[in-house]
């Protein structure tokens, strides 16, 4: 029989488990909010958040510090959360093909020549909306 062979530190780092992503990110999330109700609480009592002991071994003495190392953290998990989902975006806006500074410029303002139009026209609806609403006021004051 052969004998399997053992991975090493970087092998079982890069391998990559069907539900890291999502516990990971789900990890992150909680620890931003838990940075957040530290920081929010420790204020003062009377606020709303978390408060955390006095008497808590390390966390009490630093409160704010434990909250900003977790918002840290956690920030770092969600970037790493999300990075297997955006990485191969990098690689196919690197294979896009972009139009040059004339073209692009053309289309920006067709757009804006666009909605420029647009809003004149909305805007002309509008006051003859105003005058059609203006008119029947008037017919109705006349009828009462």
């Amino acid at each position: 029989m052969a004998e399997k062979e053992k991975k090493s530190l970087w092998d079982i780092i890069n391998t990559e488990y069907a539900w890291e992503g999502i516990l990971l990110l789900a990890v992150a999330i909680i620890a931003l909010v838990f940075g957040a109700l530290i920081i929010q609480g420790v204020n003062t009592s009377g606020e709303k958040g978390l408060v955390v002991n006095e008497n808590f071994f390390l966390i009490g003495e630093y409160p704010k510090a434990f909250a900003w190392i977790l918002i840290v953290l956690g920030a770092l998990s969600l970037v790493l959360s999300v990075w297997p989902y955006v990485k191969p975006s990098i690689f196919e806006l690197k294979r896009v093909s972009w139009h040059t500074k004339k073209v692009m410029l053309e289309n920006t303002l067709i757009t804006f020549g666009f909605i420029l139009v647009l809003f004149f026209l909305f805007v002309g609806y509008d006051l003859l909306l105003n005058q059609v609403v203006k008119l029947f006021n008037w017919l109705g004051g006349l009828l009462r």
